[in-house]
């Protein structure tokens, strides 16, 4: 709980500053215009949507074994940033745009098939490939609530959520050895990708799903040798949890601590 105070408290203590510069003059304007800091966790829970690919092999000492796209898998991350609310005159409609550092992805878990040949069993050996991107996304979501959605932060929403990707990596690790092999990708990326979203928030906690239906890697993509080592890749659903605080005086008014810090900032006392 210490924790959560502590962002509670560095999120709106800009706001805090703004308000007692300017007054209660802000006051009215609040309740339709105001940010939220926004920090979570991005879960990924499974590997990508789409069939696998015909070129993806093992390479094993026995030769290149055909694999299967086959077991779950859980790939974590993260986003960081702010969003705008610009809530319409009946407090039940509004509409979120901002800006937010996201690193998010997936993975795909393949097992090799059955092979006679050289004495292999379905599974004995078994790939986890990752992909991964750090990139700025800007959510334009429209959310709806039965009630006053600021007094109460209890609405839904939904929209999209594009995002310009600064950095897309992939690694390989084999069951069979403790190596683990990255690159990051130059070619075969997607600079935009844009994920479809929908979502609740309750007070300062808020719960998304999203579908990547538009990738950071391209499909499309052909090596050096003809081939398309991404075309079973059709997108990802991800989970997100994260804290949505607004930075107006609904968060001090619901935190004593940070409305402390204001009446001092407002009154010209130090902290």
């Amino acid at each position: 709980m210490k924790k959560l105070s502590v962002i509670i408290i560095l999120s709106v203590l800009f706001n805090s500053v703004v308000m007692a510069q300017g007054g209660d003059y802000l006051e009215d304007k609040t309740e339709y215009r105001y940010a939220n800091f926004v920090i979570g966790l991005n879960h990924c829970f499974g590997s990508s949507i789409g069939g696998q690919s015909d070129n993806l092999l093992i390479h094993t000492g026995y030769g290149d074994l055909k694999q299967e796209k086959k077991g779950f898998a859980y790939t974590p991350g993260f986003q960081v940033g702010v969003v705008y609310n610009l809530d319409l005159k009946n407090n039940k409609t509004g509409i979120v745009v901002g800006g937010k550092i996201v690193d998010y992805g997936f993975k795909n878990k393949y097992k090799c098939l059955e092979n006679s040949n050289y004495n292999v069993a379905a599974g004995d050996y078994v790939t986890t490939e990752t992909f991964r991107s750090i990139g700025l996304q800007i959510p334009i979501l429209f959310k709806f609530g039965t009630s006053d959605i600021y007094r109460e932060m209890s609405y839904a929403y939904f929209g999209v959520q594009p995002t310009l990707n600064f950095m897309v990596a992939k690694s390989h690790k084999g069951n069979w050895t403790s190596d683990k092999y990255g690159e990051k990708l130059s070619d075969g990326k997607s600079m935009l990708s844009v994920a479809a979203t929908f979502g609740y928030n309750y007070d300062i906690w808020s719960f998304s799903l999203s579908y990547m239906f538009m990738e950071f890697v391209d499909s499309k993509f052909e090596d050096s040798n003809g081939k398309k080592p991404y075309n079973g890749i059709k997108g990802h659903i991800y989970l997100c949890t994260s804290l949505n605080i607004p930075m107006t005086r609904w968060t001090t008014i619901h935190n004593w601590t940070a409305e402390k810090i204001r009446r001092k900032l407002h009154n010209g006392k130090s902290l």
